[in-house]
């Protein structure tokens, strides 16, 4: 059984991979501002505090903290919005997909089919399915490339709104709540 810890961890090395930052004992921080779309933190357990986090990242206007475990006060932030991790089913083979090749290396797949696309990051005993685009329809479509793209592997991500609910009708299976907060 997938637990929320490996979903969170693949997520922050995701996060380290792209924005680069530092792990720390209870959060994976940025010091500079990260990419659009991209936490300046991640908190990495469930006992994570403003203090593991704030000190490290610049807290101006525009800071986002990804609370993994939906547990952490934050003075001055506001709610994004809230999300479930998800371990997810084995999807619906498509034909279709393409793979890019990434400049990230090759823990990495870049997948698309039509309107839909949908990044693949090998991390440690999990694969996470993120920045996913395109018709809800098209999530199981999506968890069955990431699936090919790293066979073996279980898939985790986390999703909210209408795709969330995309994902569970489809067989994915919640795993906890996280949140995102703002400056």
């Amino acid at each position: 059984m997938v637990r929320a810890e490996l979903a969170v961890a693949e997520n922050a090395a995701w996060c380290a991979l792209v924005c680069g930052g530092r792990f720390r004992a209870r959060a994976w921080t940025s010091g500079t501002r990260t990419p659009e779309y991209y936490p300046d933190a991640v908190t990495l357990t469930p006992d994570a505090t403003a203090a593991d986090v704030l000190p490290f990242v610049d807290g101006s206007a525009g800071c986002s903290v990804k609370d993994s475990f939906a547990t952490l006060e934050l003075p001055g932030f506001s709610l994004l919005f809230e999300a479930t991790w998800l371990a997810c089913g084995p999807g619906v083979p498509e034909p279709g997909w393409q793979r890019a090749a990434s400049p990230l290396g090759p823990a990495v797949a870049l997948l698309s089919r039509g309107e839909n696309a949908v990044v693949a990051h090998r991390g440690e005993g999990v694969v996470g399915l993120s920045n996913f685009e395109g018709p809800t329809a098209g999530w199981p479509g999506a968890v069955s490339a990431v699936a090919s793209a790293f066979p073996g592997v279980p898939v985790v991500g986390y999703e909210h709104g209408d795709a969330l609910r995309a994902a569970v009708d489809h067989g994915a299976e919640p795993l906890g709540p996280l949140r995102v907060w703002v400056r």
